[in-house]
This record gives structure tokens, C-alpha cells and sequence, in this order.
């Protein structure tokens, strides 16, 4: 995925109800620019570092700018949690991940069932896939964790997913690590206890563990390399 127009580098002053944050331009002076993550960003807000901010034309949005990075421990971190939909989609239709190539008819925002959603369904001569795509940026140690809070919505996901794999068809969990540190991916059991034993059903009953680094730069952020997730076999206590 690669910016529209060069994006504008600056220092972050501070973050604030969630979609806001303060950033000194490295021009000078001090801009308002939409967080488009509500997370809690755990070790990618420290006021001081760098980041990057995209700039809109359109004259009728509040804020300009949109923080699209920040520069942590030597690298560029993504932390626009809608960048990982639109680069695995990229290169999905691209052909570019080798054990999906010969699916088709990508869907975004795919219904199923009776009212029931996934981010990615693609259709195959024998089985369709049917995956959910998530942000992840906080890491530790070069281990990639998610989710960096309790998250009620990624356990939803999971639930349906697993009741996906055991219906037979192709049930994928990608985790999509915007961040070039990590080796490893790994669930946060310790932070969401009820994810990780989810997680673990998932993938005993079938649920394909995906996660991939991305390639980060400012002028693009794009699917790197696979990583291999950690799995235990003791479920959470």
C-alpha cells in the first residue's frame, strides 16, 4: 500500500481522547491530527518519538492530518488499524500468498450465515475461506502480541471462525504485525485470558493461524515475510 502524497514528519506531544493526538511538525509548528486507532497502543505513544502523519484535501474533515506511524526503538511502527485490511486484500488479489492463490471472488466485509461477518470470504472450487484480518503492533522482546487489551470483538471473531472450521470450510485468523522487530507472534494470554483459550480451541478445531511482518517505510507499508506464531497446548488458567 503505498501513500497517495509524501507523508509529513513530526514529533508527538500527546494523545488524547482516544482519536486525537498533538504532534509538533518537524516544520514547526504544533497540528491536531485523528488517532485512527481507539486501542490503547501499549509502547507506541511515547510522547518525543517521531511519526508520520498523511494529509487530507478534503476541506470538510476537522482534522487534516491522520497519524499513520511512530518511529519506536528503531523502527517504524503502523498503527492504522485500517492498513491491514487493504495490504492483505492487496495482495490477495495479487496472488502474491502462496497457499491462497487459486481462490477467487474476493469479498470484503463478507455476510454469511444469518447476519454474520467476516473481513475477508474468497471462493474455491472445493471450500471457501472465510478470514478476519487484525492490527498488531505492540511487542516485546521480538514477539508480536495481540491484543494489547481485553478485546470482545476479536473473541467474537474467534468463536465464529472455529464454528466456521468445524462446518468444514477454511477458517483463517490473520495477524497482520505492522512492525519489521518481531520474530514471533504469540496471543496475549496473560492480558485476555478468555482469548487465549479461544485461541486454543480455534486451533485444535482447525482455524489456520496466520501471521506475516510487514515491510515498513515512509513512503509504504506492505506484506513482508511469515512469522511463526506461538502455540502452547495448556489452555489459559
Amino acid at each position: 500500500m503505498k501513500f497517495s502524497t509524501k507523508l509529513i514528519g513530526g514529533k508527538l506531544v500527546r494523545r488524547y481522547r482516544r482519536f486525537l493526538v498533538d504532534v509538533q511538525l518537524d516544520s514547526g509548528p504544533v497540528v491536531t491530527a485523528h488517532c485512527p486507532n481507539s486501542g490503547t497502543m501499549v509502547g507506541c505513544s511515547t510522547p518525543g518519538n517521531p511519526v508520520l502523519l498523511s494529509e487530507s484535501k478534503d476541506p470538510h474533515r476537522r482534522n487534516a492530518y491522520t497519524w499513520e506511524m511512530i518511529r519506536m526503538n528503531g523502527t517504524w511502527v503502523g498503527i492504522n488499524v485500517a492498513t491491514p485490511r487493504r495490504v492483505v486484500a492487496e495482495n490477495l488479489r495479487a496472488k502474491q500468498i502462496p497457499s491462497l492463490k487459486h481462490y477467487t471472488e474476493l469479498l470484503l466485509d463478507a455476510e454469511y450465515g444469518r447476519g454474520n461477518r467476516v473481513d475477508i470470504m474468497m471462493h474455491g472450487n472445493d471450500q471457501n475461506v472465510f478470514m478476519n484480518i487484525h492490527h498488531v503492533a505492540w511487542a516485546e522482546n521480538g514477539i508480536a502480541k495481540f491484543p494489547e487489551t481485553p478485546n470482545a470483538r476479536a473473541r467474537k471473531g474467534l468463536k465464529e471462525l472455529t464454528e466456521i472450521a468445524a462446518q468444514g470450510h477454511r477458517a483463517i485468523a490473520f495477524f497482520f504485525i505492522q512492525r519489521e522487530d518481531c520474530d514471533f507472534f504469540s496471543d496475549a494470554v496473560d492480558i485476555d485470558p478468555e482469548f487465549g483459550n479461544l485461541f486454543r480451541e480455534a486451533v485444535k478445531t482447525g482455524v489456520e493461524i496466520m501471521a506475516y511482518r510487514a515491510r515498513i517505510t515512509p513512503d509504504e507499508i506492505s506484506l513482508g515475510i511469515p512469522i511463526q506464531a506461538l502455540v502452547d497446548e495448556q489452555a489459559a488458567a
